[in-house]
């Protein structure tokens, strides 16, 4: 896990703060410590006047030393000098003077601030004290900034439903991994999942057991896949998983263990009422494919030629038949959540959007969840996204519709 510090400019702010924070106070030697991910041990984030082997190896956890104790007891230290009674043993700390504050995010200590050996000689007082437990609100402030900005990207990035990555996280991660395999020779695989006769399980159960059957499709993908293989809902019930470093077998038998674990956990309920149901995989590697785009090509067709077959996991080759109509032609088809525009795609939403990037896009909003804006385009692309995503503050999730459908749903609400 990183440091709770991971953007540039949120960098830049921790610096300046740091700078101020050891000039205002006089201090000779400083430490800026930080809660490294979730874990119980702090390192040393920014510091003026300590050795560079000691940055590089301390390491220190909670409620250990005097900066581990204040993180610990979420309580400042001020040490006036040797004969104060809170000052500790001269084995823990090598100053006569020093003061020490927590820094706290929602009442949680995420770091530790330090000053010690004033340059002018006189020890620390109340009024330094205050100066840095001032400063440490504001690296506070900084800090749970950065963690709300990180919480967004992923919900932009995240299917509500599934909690799967989505189809922007999907464009964004599969051409960065293609360079990367064209960087290292490595293969680079990609799996395309349709589940059979889904729109079966919706007409004769409903929508609900429907979404339980994509969850249990998710689920299985997440179980049978590395840390770093990036499984995706692509949209309505296909699914897609990224294989960094893996050849066809690999692909193959990753394949085989999601069919084996949605087939085992499907309810009889479910299995009864459709018969069809099930999962059709298609596997492609680079090579043979070329680039990107033919990797989804082939792998949407292989998926073809395993729908045809029944199911299972079909592996692209030469002879394999190209997918029907337009790749992802599905993908166009009008989003369910259009034929009730006067309840999902209520006026109020709109407004969330400025107009005229929304008629820029061709943008209906079709449900906000907290800070997470769901919105139907004809075309989404990044470019949409941050746009929208700038422009409101909301993390954006995008769905597919045609643009006539948009048409028509606006027209509903208009009237």
């Amino acid at each position: 896990m990183g440091l709770l510090v991971p953007e540039r400019n949120a960098q830049e702010l921790l610096q300046s703060i740091f700078k101020v924070a050891t000039a205002l106070v006089r201090g000779e030697r400083a430490s800026l410590l930080l809660r490294e991910g979730t874990d119980t041990h702090f390192v040393i984030a920014m510091a003026h006047g300590i050795a560079d082997d000691v940055l590089q190896h301390a390491r220190i956890h909670e409620g250990e030393g005097v900066a581990g104790r204040v993180a610990a007891t979420k309580r400042p230290v001020l040490v006036r000098g040797r004969d104060d009674a809170r000052s500790p043993s001269r084995g823990e700390y090598h100053s006569d003077s020093f003061v020490s504050v927590p820094i706290l995010v929602d009442d949680h200590a995420q770091g530790v601030l330090s000053v010690t050996e004033s340059s002018d000689g006189q020890p620390f007082d109340v009024e330094d004290l205050q100066t840095l437990e001032i400063l440490a609100s504001h690296i506070a402030a900084c800090l749970a900034q950065v963690r709300a900005d990180k919480e967004l990207r992923e919900l932009a990035d995240t299917d509500p439903l599934t909690r799967l990555f989505n189809r922007r996280h999907f464009d964004r991660r599969l051409d960065a991994e293609h360079r990367r395999a064209q960087r290292s020779g490595e293969p680079l695989s990609l799996l395309v999942l349709d589940v059979n006769a889904f729109k079966d399980i919706n007409d004769r159960l409903g929508h609900r057991v429907g979404d339980d059957v994509l969850r249990l499709v998710a689920e299985a993908m997440r179980r049978s896949v590395r840390t770093y293989d990036v499984p995706v809902r692509y949209g309505g019930d296909e699914f897609a998983i990224i294989l960094p470093n893996a050849g066809t077998n690999a692909a193959t038998r990753v394949g085989e263990r999601i069919v084996s674990a949605v087939a085992s956990t499907l309810s009889k309920s479910v299995l009864a009422a459709v018969p069809g149901v099930g999962l059709s995989i298609g596997a492609s590697t680079v090579p043979p494919a070329p680039d990107g785009r033919s990797l989804i090509d082939q792998a949407d067709a292989a998926m073809y030629e395993a729908k045809s077959a029944g199911g299972g996991v079909s592996v692209w080759h030469d002879d394999t038949p190209a997918a029907p109509g337009p790749t992802r032609r599905r993908l166009s088809h009008p989003a369910p959540y259009l034929a009730d525009p006067a309840r999902l795609a209520r006026k109020e939403l709109q407004d969330l959007i400025p107009a005229k990037l929304a008629e820029e896009w061709n943008v209906l909003v079709i449900g906000r969840e907290g800070s997470v804006l769901t919105v139907v385009m004809p075309d989404p692309s990044n470019v949409a996204i941050e746009a929208l995503s700038s422009a409101t503050s909301f993390a954006i999730y995008p769905a597919y519709s045609g643009a006539a459908d948009i048409a028509a749903a606006r027209r509903s609400l208009e009237g």
